[in-house]
């Protein structure tokens, strides 16, 4: 099986929710997505077993494998209703997103979700803690 990795934003660290979507996320084991996201990015894309890297801010904090597709829940708040389920969120170090741009291979810079390649993923997971 081929597995891809995208890196997922919480949310613009201009908004007042980015907190509260970070939470979100890790409580509910899954990623969520405002509907009325203008730059949704490759989030499409994301099949079960995909690697999701959550960046809050200008840093990676958590890993998981995706277990969904994207799907519509309504009970995440209103608008809140994009979401990929998550096995279980690895919370560990920061890492900084630096480097990002170049390993872009989906989305563009302002996309919300970035396919990247599979060797700078590897990186960011080792540098938050990788359990394997």
């Amino acid at each position: 099986m081929k597995r891809n990795y995208f890196i997922c934003s919480v949310g613009d660290p201009e908004k007042s929710y980015d907190l509260e979507n970070l939470n979100r996320c890790i409580l509910k084991c899954c990623f969520v997505l405002h509907a009325a996201n203008s730059q949704k990015g490759s989030i499409t894309e994301i099949q079960n077993g995909d690697i999701l890297i959550l960046k809050f801010r200008e840093h990676f904090i958590a890993y998981g494998r995706a277990i969904s597709s994207l799907k519509t829940d309504t009970d995440l708040g209103e608008g809140w209703n994009h979401v990929i389920d998550v096995n279980l969120w690895i919370v560990g170090n920061h890492s900084h997103r630096y480097g990002i741009k170049d390993a872009q291979q989906g989305g563009n810079n302002y996309s919300t979700v970035k396919k990247v390649s599979k060797e700078f993923a590897l990186s960011k997971m080792e540098e938050i803690g990788y359990p394997f």
